[in-house]
């Protein structure tokens, strides 16, 4: 088997450097280019594509702006490089001061009120996915050689947990037998009453949290009941769509409702709060650490990323319960950022805080991991303070990221787990200490590490080597969690050996890449019982990654996704674990941990050989998958965070069947009911159906990567066709414009510098499936996509030249006519697509907003006739602050007009649009929800009840059903039946 071949992650990562010295780059110029392979191969873009590797689809590596929600932002702030949190508040007020019903001061006439208020929808219904069913061909465990893999259930980013202390005790409240809460990155905070149930019932968040956005939890300790918890929002995992916070937010009912903590708003706003801690028996003092959270860089744009006088990152401590946070200036100037002052706004991620904790033996001593600067200790509950550990890689682009706990040792000593990773080297270790106190420190950064054992190792077939690297891919900037169940409060002692570890997933030593010897199942998430064992090479590992099945295939059964962010433990049985991810959240039990070594035995390298593993991959494999889980259970059924990009529907069954690209969790199908289906992994993007064969269907990853699938959404069916866009070098987006024609059977377009366009469905059906099956392709060329007409992008930055095309839409009343726009404000207009020498025309004039184009929509019944809304913030281009225009294209001139139609929307980046033509009704989705403008008003109201205050990434409109259908990014999909 042949493989696209893996980039080292300290090339990548000076690729990534190099990408943000520019001060307009492009998000992925020609990456990627397809290169011709020899025999049949698993196609890893069908998969969680490997974390790091600069490959074609599937799913893209999350510790780089070259990311999904990156772009997003990134277009909010163009043409600065960074958005104001300020700013967005405003643009929420603007929304939230909105109503949901038209007034008649806003028609000129008493008939156009009337019809809107015939024409006002009512609630919105929410689609799901509730039950997120994945198929074992969406799974990283896919085996292609037995064309099988584990089912499971998905739901989108977790990246933190928090569990009741009281969790399995005869102390737990009465019906609430073991609480567990979870912060969703765009979902808000969600729990449920009983986490050990076979099917956890999960409570969506209350509506007074004013973001979704959140990275850090903590109960208080000093609250017996286990009902006072705090909750960091903004998220600091290093991520391109880690969004910044408004501070931080308390509840005292187990999280009924949310206040926030006063004073944290001037110390928090436009950055995250990545750790949280209450000091014990002293409930008034709190401190947290705040963290880089982004704000628009990416590969598109590169330059700043933070606003300019945003707080200092750093440790605040308060004494009084929230009213007012002190920064700890003694470490924030031991632990700058990078480059230094931050007040310019270009500040990396060195300087913020991933972790605090205090010393279980020692109440006003509190430690501190510090990104770039390793780890610290206070003495004096946080004021001054000593580097207990120097990090591998001071000098990291992304700043070395260290992760600790602290356990009581007995004897009144303190012993700290601690992982340190470089995500420039790609390298990951283990370190223990078991006596905190004796580590001399540093009043300055340098310390020797005296006192520190590594229980790492670099060797291969030994025990040490199993920790080695345990957030692989060079990316523990974005997931990495080093976790003993003994810190966790309300677990009793006897716990202070165990030590459990999680990153992304080493896809290498995985069946279906087999890139490395099949030495484990993953590694995504490890777990000694012996860390404390004397002699450091003693320690052992389980891999946490899988179930396996028995003799004589050992096939996986049940398996965790990728990209682990958090660990918590049932309180009164700490072998039972939870798990947040990208994919959501799983419980691990290991209450009868399994031996499948003898499965090794079975495994052999290169793949298909027959050749058995070299001894020492043999012994490591033996050691890893000697006491694996019993049973790993998916708790997503009901918690509906997916981050949606977009969604389309079946034109012959707009209600009835829709496909939704997801962040990281891939491509989704609807056909009816609560219940969803994940039919191919990775990232997921645009999506359509074929106008004349509705089994006809496509869906995309990152990247130019379209496949196509003649059965519906059969997941043994989908076919790559994007050789020729990887071929092409054009730049292009980080998901590209993708429509199916409305009108012709068998064309559909892609926007990168051109507009590509085939006429096939992309290739001839028996050639793609004869050589182009994602899960099985050979070296075949797959794709017929040609570009037509001009390149959209070419002329100076003076002239909105540059960039990539952002939108392509075409006009469902004749077959010729197609809208397109590029990412810094051009528009084009072309009525000849249909033919071989089509031709753009550009309308886009001084007086249009030279911002991101976000959406065009076409008049159903007159192609010349449409509607534009822009992304960005008017204060960021003051002559030109429209968010939505009304154009209108002169066919015989090639000119258009416009008329601004933003009326009182306010100063908030509309991210979609959509023109119902029955009523002449416009709706545009924002970062808040969606807002309406009736035919013939001058004022924007909220459409329909009942949508929770998220962000709507895109929206979509059926005009023969009257049905516009809402891809949130974090509370799932929504359906608004429209009156006509």
């Amino acid at each position: 088997m042949t493989r696209v071949p893996r980039r080292p992650a300290l090339f990548v990562a000076v690729l990534l450097a190099l990408a943000f010295v520019s001060s307009m780059g492009l998000t992925r110029t020609g990456a990627g280019q397809a290169g011709h392979v020899t025999g049949t191969y698993f196609d890893p873009r069908k998969e969680a594509l490997f974390e790091g590797q600069n490959g074609l689809g599937g799913e893209a590596e999350r510790r780089g702006d070259d990311s999904p929600a990156a772009e997003q932002v990134a277009n909010r702030a163009y043409p600065r490089t960074y958005v104001d949190d300020r700013l967005a508040k405003k643009g929420g007020k603007s929304f939230d001061a909105k109503s949901n019903k038209a007034s008649r001061g806003s028609f000129t006439t008493e008939q156009a009120y009337q019809a809107a208020v015939a024409a006002a929808p009512g609630a919105w219904q929410a689609l799901g996915p509730v039950t997120p069913n994945v198929t074992g061909q969406a799974s990283q465990f896919y085996d292609y050689a037995t064309q099988s893999g584990p089912t499971t259930q998905e739901s989108g980013r977790v990246t933190a947990l928090a569990i009741d202390p009281n969790c399995g005790k005869s102390t737990a409240p009465s019906g609430a037998p073991c609480r567990l809460w979870v912060a969703a990155a765009g979902g808000g905070i969600w729990r449920t009453n009983n986490a050990l149930a076979a099917h956890p019932a999960w409570i969506a968040p209350p509506v007074d949290l004013p973001t979704n956005a959140f990275g850090s939890l903590a109960i208080d300790p000093n609250d017996a009941t286990g009902s006072t918890l705090y909750a960091g929002s903004g998220e600091p995992n290093g991520s391109g769509d880690s969004e910044a916070g408004l501070g931080l937010f308390k509840t005292t009912n187990g999280g009924q409702t949310w206040a926030l903590v006063p004073g944290s708003a001037s110390v928090a706003t436009n950055r995250s709060i990545g750790a949280i801690v209450i000091r014990s028996g002293s409930p008034n003092t709190i401190v947290i650490g705040t963290d880089v959270a982004r704000h628009g860089s990416s590969g598109v744009n590169g330059g700043r990323r933070t606003p300019p006088n945003a707080p200092a990152l750093g440790v605040y401590r308060s004494t009084n319960g929230g009213s007012s946070f002190t920064l700890s200036s003694d470490l924030q100037s031991k632990t700058p950022p990078n480059p230094s002052p931050a007040s310019g706004g270009s500040d990396w991620f060195q300087g913020g805080i991933t972790k605090l904790q205090f010393d279980p033996n020692s109440a006003n001593t509190l430690y501190a991991g510090v990104v770039g600067y390793g780890a610290w200790r206070s003495t004096d509950g946080g004021i001054n303070w000593r580097q207990i550990f120097q990090t591998l890689n001071p000098l990291d682009t992304f700043g070395d990221r260290t992760e600790l706990d602290a356990v009581n040792a007995g004897g009144g000593k303190t012993r700290i787990y601690l992982g340190d990773a470089s995500d420039d080297l790609g390298i990951a270790r283990v370190w223990r200490t078991n006596d905190a106190a004796s580590i001399a420190g540093s009043s300055g950064t340098g310390y020797s590490n005296a006192g520190w054992t590594e229980l790492s190792n670099t060797q291969n077939g030994t025990n040490g080597f199993l920790a080695y690297n345990y957030c692989q891919n060079g990316q523990c900037g974005y997931d990495d969690f080093v976790s003993s169940p003994a810190s966790q409060p309300g677990v009793g002692s006897g716990f202070a050996g165990q030590l459990w570890l999680g990153g992304s997933m080493n896809y290498d030593e995985l069946v279906a890449y087999a890139g490395l010897p099949p030495r484990s199942n993953g590694r995504g998430v490890i777990r000694s019982t012996n860390a404390a064992t004397q002699v450091a090479d003693d320690v052992t590992w389980a891999d946490m990654s899988a179930t396996l099945a028995g003799a004589p295939s050992y096939p996986v059964t049940k398996g965790i996704h990728p990209d682990q962010h958090a660990v918590v433990f049932d309180s009164a049985d700490p072998r039972i674990a939870f798990v947040g991810s990208d994919g959501g959240v799983v419980r691990i039990d290991l209450r009868a941990p399994v031996d499948r070594s003898a499965a090794c035995s079975a495994r052999d390298y290169p793949q298909g050989s027959g050749n058995p593993l070299a001894p020492a991959d043999l012994t490591d494999c033996q050691r890893l998958l000697r006491a694996i889980p019993q049973a790993i259970t998916p708790l997503n059924d009901g918690l509906n965070t997916m981050q949606f990009q977009s969604l389309s529907f079946n034109p012959s069954n707009p209600t009835g069947s829709l496909l939704g690209g997801t962040q990281d969790n891939g491509t989704w199908s609807y056909t009816g009911s609560p219940t969803w289906s994940e039919s191919v992994g990775g990232d997921g993007g645009q999506s359509g159906y074929d106008i004349a064969h509705t089994t006809t269907r496509y869906h995309n990853y990152y990247d130019a990567t379209p496949e196509v699938n003649f059965h519906s959404t059969n997941p043994d069916e989908w076919l790559a066709i994007y050789d020729p866009l990887q071929a092409s070098r054009e730049a292009r987006s980080f998901y590209v414009p993708f429509t199916a024609d409305p009108v012709v059977g068998g064309r559909a377009f892609i926007g990168l510098e051109h507009v590509w366009q085939t006429n096939d469905n992309g290739g001839d059906p028996a050639y793609l499936e004869a050589h182009c099956n994602s899960l099985h392709r050979d070296g075949a060329p797959c794709g017929d996509w040609e570009p037509i007409g001009n390149n959209l992008t070419t002329g100076s930055v003076n002239d909105r030249g540059g960039q990539f095309v952002v939108a392509t839409e075409r006009a469902p009343s004749d077959r010729g006519t197609l809208w397109a726009a590029t990412r810094v404000g051009r528009l084009w207009v072309s009525n000849d697509v249909d033919t071989k020498s089509a031709h753009f025309y550009r309308i886009d004039t001084p007086s249009t907003p030279g911002r991101f184009v976000s959406g065009i929509a076409v008049d159903p019944a007159d192609p010349d006739h449409a509607w534009i809304s822009y992304s960005g913030y008017g204060a960021y281009t003051p002559n030109t602050p429209q968010h939505v225009l009304e154009a209108r294209f002169d066919r015989q001139h090639h000119t258009a007009t416009f008329v601004d139609r933003s009326y009182d929307i306010g100063d908030q980046p509309v991210t979609g649009i959509a023109l119902f033509g029955a009523t002449g009704d416009v709706y545009a989705a924002t970062d808040f929800g969606l807002l309406r403008l009736p035919a013939g008003a001058t004022h924007w109201v909220v459409a329909g009840t009942g949508l929770p205050r998220v962000a709507v990434y895109g929206i979509t409109l059926s005009q023969s059903a009257g049905v516009l259908f809402a891809a949130t990014h974090g509370r799932g999909a929504y359906r608004l039946d429209l009156p006509h």
